[in-house]
């Protein structure tokens, strides 16, 4: 396994136009460590980038996806570094800058364009050679990248993101994943939770490796200093929400949770906070009803889907996730970036972010008194939680666009082997 992730910082961010958030989730296994200390130089990150993902330069990589709005973050940075990338993609409207794409018509329901892009990447392998492929979730488009594997003798490599793994081999298909899993040269994952995992169903240490969820660090950033005003003009000094929770409304995710926490802390607080839930998802009458019992509608705002998670974040003083199972979520890693001191619990790789009263607090067990203690904190100790907000922004450099290119270096160096 490599790259070990230190320092600060699926689903959840606002959601996509299907009510999932843009999830989540960096971080590391045993043996290779990167870690971060406050706020690190992302210009020398930048350059580490680039010298090590000389090796790839001349290597051509054909990319299997479905992901359409999502090529760019989890691809972009591979087209950065290879020297030709190639989709075979069912939405090519959201191009890498770069690549070259093998387009599926846009004809017939999604079942019908899966069997057309199996095709069109089988034709593809045929016609170009390659040194790799890749894929990003099992099914189907790395059982397509296994075929391509059999048929040709290509690498393969395949991304486990979000919650993937828990569906996969825990709640669907058991050894039949299992043995899928096993057959890939390379299988990445956002953090150590999934890494110690998929070893345990039998991966080989030496074919997994850690992939950066990277996030745009020009745009989740704290505002600048003393200037009260982003870069697009807007006021970004007055802070209207203590809390902020994003994520899809969904039991994974467990809002509820969120609501419970803050009827806790609402008890003798009259009127001392207010907090706002970002996201949709099928639990969103039952949240509403909760807030309307519990007599926290004056102090809640659900604002839905949102298109632009950092206005939320920039809205807000902290972070709450309250998810029952996670890998590494998208919105914790964004509201971190943009200096929001977290309460999380220890779901999943969370841990390789937040290290407890340092960048962020870690309360057990998702225990309600416990994340409303943890609220509870923040609003007594405002320079404790301004300290810890600082220090969850140095999670940028490691989350960065940059860093993904070098963890796509050393992807493809460990497929070339």
């Amino acid at each position: 396994m490599s790259r070990a992730t230190s320092g600060s910082g699926d689903d959840g961010s606002p959601l996509s136009q299907d009510g999932r958030h843009r999830e989540t989730d960096t971080a590391s296994p045993a043996n290779g460590s990167r870690g971060s200390e406050g706020e690190a130089d992302e210009t020398d990150t930048a350059g580490t980038a680039a010298a090590d993902a000389t090796p790839a330069a001349d290597q051509r990589v054909l990319v299997v996806t479905g992901l359409g709005r999502k090529n760019r973050r989890h691809f972009g940075p591979l087209a950065e570094i290879a020297g030709e990338t190639t989709f075979v993609a069912l939405e090519p409207r959201y191009d890498v800058d770069g690549a070259r794409y093998v387009a599926v018509p846009d004809v017939g329901p999604r079942l019908v364009r899966l069997v057309v892009l199996f095709v069109l990447a089988l034709y593809e392998g045929f016609r170009n050679d390659y040194d790799a492929v890749v894929s990003i979730s099992l099914f189907p488009y790395g059982i397509y990248a296994l075929v391509l594997k059999a048929v040709y003798g290509y690498p393969t490599h395949l991304g486990v993101i979000g919650i993937d793994l828990d569906h996969h081999v825990d709640q669907w298909y058991g050894p039949v994943v299992r043995w899928l899993f096993g057959r890939f040269d390379a299988v990445s994952v956002p953090g150590t939770d999934h890494a110690e995992r998929l070893t345990h169903v039998g991966v080989s240490p030496d074919r997994i490796e850690i992939l950066t969820n990277a996030i745009d660090v020009d745009v989740y950033r704290p505002p600048e200093s003393g200037s009260g005003e982003d870069d697009d003009g807007s006021d970004v000094t007055d802070v209207e929400y203590d809390f902020v929770w994003v994520g899809r409304l969904s039991p994974e995710k467990d809002p509820l949770r969120f609501v419970a926490a803050l009827e806790v802390l609402a008890d003798g607080r009259e009127g001392e906070f207010r907090a706002l839930i970002v996201g949709d998802g099928p639990l969103r009458p039952a949240v509403v009803e909760a807030l309307e019992t519990a007599e926290l509608t004056d102090r809640v705002d659900m604002a839905g889907w949102v298109d632009d998670p950092v206005i939320c974040y920039r809205r807000a003083d902290c972070f709450v996730l309250t998810s029952e199972r996670d890998a590494l979520p998208l919105a914790l890693l964004e509201a971190m970036a943009t200096g929001l001191a977290p309460v999380v619990p220890p779901v999943g790789s969370v841990p390789d972010v937040v290290t407890d009263g340092e960048n962020g607090l870690l309360v057990a067990d998702r225990d309600v008194e416990s994340i409303a203690d943890g609220m509870a904190r923040y609003l007594d100790e405002p320079a404790f939680r301004r300290e810890l907000g600082r220090n969850a922004a140095g999670v940028r450099p490691d989350v960065s666009f940059e860093q993904a290119s070098v963890d796509w270096g050393r992807i493809l160096a460990t497929l070339e082997g």
